[in-house]
């Protein structure tokens, strides 16, 4: 059930409507909401599905519209915008519980959750490690041509396997020297946006028509699963993201092995030769292991977007140039829709959400993009 608490806070009209304003007020109590809580296992089963969970959207909406031009026989400009500000918060799960794991939302078999839901977040937050960008030459000590990670470096070996220069690195969030999933996880992404809105407007010139439609959404976090799984290496010879150009470098230009792993143990050029061969490089070697797929900071973007959803332009024949043909209206337009897009995601699309669960929102992972729509059309009328 909801309880929602809307009240008007403005209404407000001026130079004959010419100008309007709305602001409103609401918040909205979603309460017995169906949950799989964990119960006593004297009663045979351990979880149950129960009414018992509680979540509340508060925030407030403005609307606006305003005759900028009005002339019978002239410019005429109407425009109508709107913005709202949402807070989204879970207020309470089952009893004595502060929270529960989502199943993973992607990836390969025994892939660990990469959202959570906890009281006093958003529904969606994002969980995860946090990058740290990656190990360089200077992080181990070198003999007879074995790399060894040095004494008090942060060691990432329970997520990626063997540490080697170029490898992936995560920040140690409990200090313990260790990277591990029970300790070193943490929220990593939102994807409610601190606000949202549109600008329409309307305008005709004589014979001519215009509309624009654009709607903007900004502050919120879409998690780009595709990063993850187009730039490892767990699947071999597998292609990559273009930005893995710039990857760390195990094979030099004349076709060396620069640097290469057998066992445990960790073999590569001199420091000075490997370091020179990637100092350029901007983001780490392709991680071989399962933890390749693991939720990380880096896989979580900017999502706020200008989109320019609709622009309409239209001409209408004068009456008078119609008197013979037996049309009383003939009208030439084109549309284009989605044509335009301006945003910092590097996906195809930031308004992406490919799996139905609520509780694993703006997830992108093989998401197709929205189409492009260009229409050249007649109206007319008899």
């Amino acid at each position: 059930s909801s309880d929602v608490c809307s009240s008007d806070l403005i209404d407000l009209a001026l130079l004959k409507n010419r100008f309007t304003l709305s602001v409103d007020y609401y918040d909205n109590q979603s309460k017995d909401l169906l949950l799989f809580v964990p119960i006593s296992s004297t009663y045979g089963y351990t979880t149950q599905y129960q009414n018992i969970g509680k979540s509340s959207n508060k925030g407030y909406e403005f609307q606006t519209s305003v005759v900028i031009a009005s002339k019978p026989r002239g410019l005429n400009w109407n425009a109508n915008f709107n913005i709202a500000f949402n807070t989204n918060r879970i207020e309470q799960l089952g009893r004595n519980q502060q929270l529960f794991y989502p199943a993973a939302s992607w990836g390969v078999s025994g892939q660990p959750t990469d959202y959570i839901v906890k009281i006093g977040q958003p529904v969606g937050a994002m969980y995860g490690l946090v990058n740290d960008g990656f190990y360089s030459v200077n992080d181990f000590n070198y003999t007879n041509g074995v790399y060894t990670l040095k004494s008090g470096v942060v060691s990432n070996a329970g997520i990626i396997g063997v540490v080697q220069p170029g490898a992936v690195k995560y920040k140690d969030l409990n200090g313990d020297g260790i990277i591990d999933l029970n300790n070193d996880r943490t929220i990593i992404g939102n994807p409610t946006p601190k606000f949202t809105g549109g600008l329409n407007q309307q305008l005709s010139f004589k014979q001519w028509d215009f509309s624009l439609f654009v709607n903007f959404s900004y502050g919120n976090d879409v998690y780009n699963a595709n990063k993850i799984e187009l730039t490892n290496g767990y699947t071999a010879n597998s292609n990559m993201l273009k930005l893995m150009e710039q990857r760390w470098k195990v094979v030099t230009p004349t076709g060396e092995t620069a640097q290469w792993v057998s066992g445990n143990t960790v073999y590569g050029i001199a420091p000075d030769r490997l370091a020179a061969l990637n100092a350029n490089a901007k983001i780490w070697q392709p991680i071989k292991s399962s933890g390749a797929f693991y939720p990380s900071s880096w896989a979580i973007e900017d999502g706020s977007f200008l989109r320019f959803n609709n622009f309409t332009i239209g001409y209408s024949l004068p009456a008078t140039k119609l008197l013979k043909t037996g049309i009383s209206k003939l009208r030439i337009y084109f549309t284009a829709n989605n044509f335009a897009l301006i945003t910092n995601y590097s996906g195809y699309d930031p308004e992406v959400s490919v799996r139905n669960n609520p509780l694993t929102p703006a997830l992108d992972y093989s998401a197709y993009p929205k189409t492009r729509t260009f229409i050249f059309g007649i109206n007319t009328t008899f």
